[in-house]
């Protein structure tokens, strides 16, 4: 078994992300390099009020990464949303994206009622439904949504 750590991000280095900009962009996925971008400007920083940046690392390498910010979508304080989830292909499957996701609800479920995302994927699609995401009712800009108070947390460990 291989230990993943899943940390808070406080201040992004982006020599440690550019493997999953890289790939992310080679794969047609343009939200990782619009993170680092934004963050580097101060446009988003993760650093509001119910707001959180996690990375997963394995082997001394950062594997994924999700953020969480107030849905700007919404205009309501108790709405948030599930921003730029990655995790380097070498890691999918083995449990990385549910680990960071889980932290990220953790997270959600003390400033939020309801967490909301937008995915273009049907891997992603079938990845959030197994995690409990719903696609019913829909709404503008959101593909997902998990009302927080129906979540029943499990203890996840950070082996895969």
């Amino acid at each position: 078994m291989e230990q993943i750590n899943v940390v808070r991000v406080l201040e992004i280095q982006p020599e440690s992300l550019n493997h999953l900009v890289e790939e992310s962009l080679s794969q047609g996925f343009r939200f990782v390099e619009r993170l680092v971008r934004e963050y580097d400007s101060g446009l988003n920083c993760f650093d509001q009020l119910g707001e959180v940046l996690f990375t997963a690392s394995g082997n001394g390498a950062v594997i994924g990464i999700g953020g969480l910010n107030r849905d700007s979508y919404f205009n309501d304080s108790k709405v948030g949303r599930l921003r730029h989830l990655y995790v380097q292909s070498a890691w999918r499957r083995r449990r990385v994206g549910s680990l960071l996701v889980t932290r990220l609800i953790h997270e959600a479920s003390q400033h939020y009622q309801l967490l909301t995302l937008r995915t273009g994927t049907s891997a992603a699609d079938e990845f959030y439904q197994k995690l409990g995401f719903k696609t019913y009712p829909s709404w503008d800009h959101t593909t997902h949504h998990l009302q927080l108070s129906e979540v029943e947390y499990f203890p996840i460990s950070g082996e895969v």
